[in-house]
Parts: structure tokens; C-alpha cells; sequence
């Protein structure tokens, strides 16, 4: 059993660390609030607070422990303030691309776009390949191909309004 398990951890492991080095990402190595950049003083904050904690991407920003400090004594940034704040960054992270293949794909259940302009949607499971349309040079390179909205993809479009 614990063979089991080991593969299970290590894969939680890596996914909250990619998690992390995308949200930093995000914000330029800074605080999403007031901006200061020092890694040393930087923590994750969860936008939600709920029990069990929600550990996607989408409910987490980074903050100073200044700002995460008067967040929680009521002093600083609202929840409102860190939702818009988190919209803006999505959009930043997604691309203008991103955004229009999921909007496009919310309308119609699918989109037609080009992989090298959608693959960060497919690796977050957002958009599922279904099938290729045009390909280029022996069918190396793939030129279009649609691409279908999954439940995770509706929910996300739908809770940053991004439709």
C-alpha cells in the first residue's frame, strides 16, 4: 500500500509547486495587491476560505504578509478587491487568445484554433482535443484543430465571468 500511495504524493507534490510557480508568474514576482517584490516576504493566500481548503489555482494569489496580515484583520484589501484583482491576472495568464478560444468555445461547445495558441488551456484542462483539421509538412506540424470545452473549463469560464 504504501507503494501505492508514494506516486499518488508525488504527484500532489509537483502539481501544488507548478501551481505556485504559476501564480508568481503571474504577478511578476510580486505582491498582487500593493507590488512589492521580495520573495522573502511573499505568501499564498486563498481567496475563498473554506474548509476543506480549495487548492486550485483559480482561488489562490499571492500577497506581502503585509497585505495578507490586513486582509485578515478586515484593514486591507477586500475579497472583492482580490477577485477583480485575480480576474485581471487570469486574463494576463490565459492570453487575449485563451480568453477568446474559451469564450468561443462557451458559446459553441467547441473552438477551432491553432494547438500552439490553446495548449496552456488543454495542459489545464479547460479545452479537450478532439480532432485535427489541417496539418503541414507530412502532418508535423498541425495547423488547426477543434478543440471541445470540458465541465471544469465551463466552471471556470463561468465563475471569472470570462463568457
Amino acid at each position: 500500500m504504501k507503494g501505492y500511495l508514494n506516486p499518488l504524493l508525488e504527484n500532489r507534490k509537483n502539481l501544488m509547486a507548478d501551481t505556485e510557480e504559476l501564480l508568481f508568474s503571474e504577478t511578476d514576482g510580486a505582491c498582487a495587491y500593493c507590488g512589492i517584490k521580495d520573495y522573502r516576504i511573499l505568501t499564498i493566500h486563498h481567496i475563498i476560505q473554506q474548509e476543506p481548503k480549495d487548492e486550485s489555482y483559480d482561488n489562490k494569489i499571492v500577497l506581502c504578509h503585509n497585505c495578507h496580515h490586513l486582509y485578515h484583520q478586515g484593514k486591507g484589501p477586500s475579497q472583492n478587491d482580490l477577485f477583480t484583482i485575480k480576474k485581471r491576472l487570469i486574463c494576463k495568464t490565459l492570453t487575449q487568445q485563451g480568453v477568446n478560444a474559451l469564450k468561443e468555445a462557451y458559446r459553441n461547445g467547441l473552438v477551432v484554433a491553432s494547438p500552439y495558441l490553446v495548449n496552456h488551456l488543454v495542459e489545464s484542462q479547460f479545452l479537450k482535443f478532439t480532432e485535427y483539421l489541417s496539418s503541414y509538412e507530412n502532418d508535423r506540424q498541425i495547423i488547426d484543430a477543434v478543440y471541445e470545452l470540458t465541465d471544469k473549463g465551463k466552471k471556470f469560464t463561468e465563475k471569472w465571468s470570462l463568457k
